[in-house]
């Protein structure tokens, strides 16, 4: 792959390029984040931010690059002023897109989101127009229009852009981890049928999907959605943690009781500033269908190892560990 020249993996020392480090060769990664790993790994590390032009080029000057895996990203829920989803998001991937072309990188992965889609009634798949509906999502495909430009610029210029769905698993403290978290302490509840899909990706599928694709990446732009099967309404989710877990299977409330009980915390968040688990605006999302198709990189040859119930499995084992 790549003539054995190195992989740089920017991000790579968060959740998902914690995983890159596990299936890939790391005497081949250099990883290039704003903090160290808190795994254990031999590959590089540069410390550096995709956002300083000079930091890029110098780690790209020091190594035979022969593919960039964009991970770092700006995607937190709460707190962020919208510029800072486009600074990263986009300014980053440009600023790597530059310096790939003056150091002959020509192979190019870049993790984007179903959020680009935005809203929809029926699922996604990758022949739906974009339609973003937050920063967030405008941003990375923001930064999927920088990508486009930097393939016109060279015929041999391979990219590969992954929009996965919400990835969870080992080391992920973010959406999946404060569910685990409230199903445990018995504070979650379904709200009304709870019977809306909401896709979602082990990130050991995830890791081993775009490995898989980069063995033979085309000239131009691929785009695959990722997303695992079986598909699961929020309620089997709920179902499956609490089983691994140990607990009950959560209570079921009506939609209109427990929105009503969101606006006081609505208003707390408002005076304190703070992002709490109860609010009117994650009752909303909890209860919205998030749909989204993935069966062009199923026909493109990958076969995922595990199902969604193992990876929530194994996900709950971690953070029982961890919670020890």
């Amino acid at each position: 792959m790549f003539d054995n020249k190195k992989i740089l993996i920017t991000g790579g020392s968060g959740f998902i390029g914690a995983h890159f480090h596990k299936y890939f060769d790391q005497s081949r990664i250099v990883n290039f984040d704003l903090v160290k790993p808190t795994f254990e790994y031999t590959s590089v590390y540069h410390q550096g931010d995709i956002r300083e032009p000079e930091q890029v080029n110098e780690v790209l000057s020091k190594h035979d690059i022969g593919c960039i895996i964009n991970l770092a990203a700006e995607h937190k829920d709460f707190g962020i002023e919208e510029a800072a989803y486009f600074r990263t998001n986009e300014y980053g991937t440009q600023v790597l897109c530059e310096a790939a072309a003056k150091y002959g990188v020509e192979n190019f992965v870049f993790y984007s989101s179903v959020a680009v889609y935005g809203n929809n009634t029926t699922p996604s798949d990758e022949n739906m127009s974009p339609n973003p509906v937050n920063p967030y999502g405008a941003s990375k495909l923001a930064a999927e229009k920088v990508l486009e430009k930097w393939r016109d610029e060279n015929a041999n210029h391979k990219i590969l852009i992954i929009r996965p769905v919400v990835v969870y698993g080992p080391r992920n403290i973010a959406n999946m981890y404060r569910l685990i978290k409230q199903i445990d302490s018995g504070l979650y509840v379904n709200i009304g049928k709870a019977a809306n899909v909401k896709s979602i990706a082990f990130v050991d599928n995830l890791v081993q999907g775009t490995l898989h694709m980069m063995q033979d990446m085309k000239a131009g732009i691929s785009t695959y959605n990722y997303a695992d099967e079986k598909q699961m309404s929020t309620r089997e989710i709920g179902e499956v943690i609490s089983a691994a877990l140990g607990k009950r299977q959560p209570m079921t409330l009506p939609y209109g009781l427990m929105y009503m009980m969101g606006i006081p915390f609505d208003i707390l968040i408002k005076i304190t500033g703070k992002d709490l688990p109860i609010s009117t605006n994650r009752i909303k999302k909890l209860c919205t269908e998030t749909y989204h198709k993935a069966d062009k990189i199923r026909n493109a040859g990958f076969k995922p190892n595990y199902d969604n119930k193992y990876g929530l499995e194994k996900m709950v084992e971690w953070y029982l560990q961890e919670k020890k």
